[in-house]
């Protein structure tokens, strides 16, 4: 390259140069750039976790601690949303280092934290401290914070990064595959209720088997829904066929599934109707926590023994359902909607 500029004509080598310095400079001033824009990413990513995270954490700390366990912990108390409990969870999960965004704790002056009740239909809030069903967090962090290098020395000013999150945590609008065949009449659904479902058409039932359409409601369906838990998903307005009769086989399925459990009881779930009568169609209003206590298979009085729970939350089971004045209702997990 010098031979060659050594036979260029007086003046121009010295130009060539000048090109080649000049190139050479853009040329590291656009991967500087490109390290800088890869930079704001990953600072975007971190600021987005850290949304997140507080808001899944608030909407969890909406709710009593003690209904969390990997077997589904119940209480039996109408448990109301805590404002001041979510807000303290949120602050704590954003500021760990955990979540630091450009290896540095985040400033809770760059944070807004509210309470809000979140429309299912809409997709849509509002500020609600009283009786809020979940948590919306924003954070910005101000340019100053964001180490970069080109974006400096060409005097270029970053935008304020933000992210935002809503995270709901509420009643439980459907719940997954694997449900017993056993509803509530929504007269009994009350929280420390003690039943026994005889399953005998009575003029005040206060519950009975259930299939959902198309399954039609017979030993046969009940049988493979508690040996197999395949009872489809179910959701709130949804109808379910309702039949009452004492089928010893169902019965016997039920105390062997019972017999499994150590803890000598098993909780699940159990939708609620509103009916006094099982023997026709009915929508579920909702889903209620039950322990059931023991199963009768023979003698006169068939039948099941369990309790009705308090305030529970569901392994699986999507939020969404509407305000209740019942107090033993099933509680969604934390879940993320904006």
């Amino acid at each position: 390259m010098l031979r060659k500029m050594k036979n260029l004509p007086a003046g121009e080598s010295g130009i060539v140069l000048v090109f080649v310095a000049i190139g050479m400079l853009v040329f590291c001033g656009f991967a500087a750039l490109a390290v800088d824009i890869g930079h704001l990413q990953v600072v975007r990513n971190e600021i987005q976790k850290a949304a997140d995270a507080g808001a899944l954490a608030g909407a969890r700390g909406l709710w009593p601690d003690n209904i969390d366990s990997d077997n589904n912990a119940y209480v039996s108390i109408k448990a109301t949303p805590n404002w001041p409990v979510a807000q303290q969870r949120a602050q704590a999960v954003i500021q760990s280092a955990y979540n630091a965004v450009d290896k540095s704790a985040i400033d809770l002056a760059n944070v807004t934290i509210k309470a809000i009740r979140w429309d299912y239909k809409t997709e849509t809030f509002a500020e609600d401290n009283t009786n809020p069903n979940g948590v919306r967090v924003a954070i910005t962090i101000q340019t100053d914070r964001i180490k970069t290098f080109f974006t400096r020395v060409v005097n270029y000013v970053i935008p304020d990064q933000s992210a935002t999150a809503i995270a709901v945590m509420d009643y439980v609008n459907s719940v997954g595959p694997g449900c017993l065949p056993i509803a509530i009449n929504k007269r009994f659904a009350v929280k420390g209720q003690s039943l026994f479902i005889n399953f005998t058409p009575d003029p005040l039932d206060n519950g009975g088997w259930f299939a959902d359409p198309p399954d039609k409601a017979s030993a046969v369906t009940f049988r493979d829904y508690i040996d197999n838990a395949s009872c489809p998903a179910l959701e709130v307005g949804e109808y379910i066929n309702l039949q009452n009769g004492q089928d010893t086989s169902v019965l016997d399925a039920l105390a062997d599934k019972l017999a499994k459990h150590d803890e000598g009881y098993w909780d699940t779930y159990l939708p609620v109707v509103n009916t006094n009568q099982f023997n026709q169609q009915q929508p579920i209003i909702a889903f209620l926590p039950f322990r059931i206590t023991s199963v009768s298979t023979t003698g006169n009085e068939k039948g099941v023994t369990g309790t009705v729970l308090g305030t529970a939350m569901a392994a699986y089971g999507e939020p969404g359902a509407s305000d209740s004045t019942m107090d033993c209702l099933l509680l969604s997990a934390p879940k993320l909607v904006s």
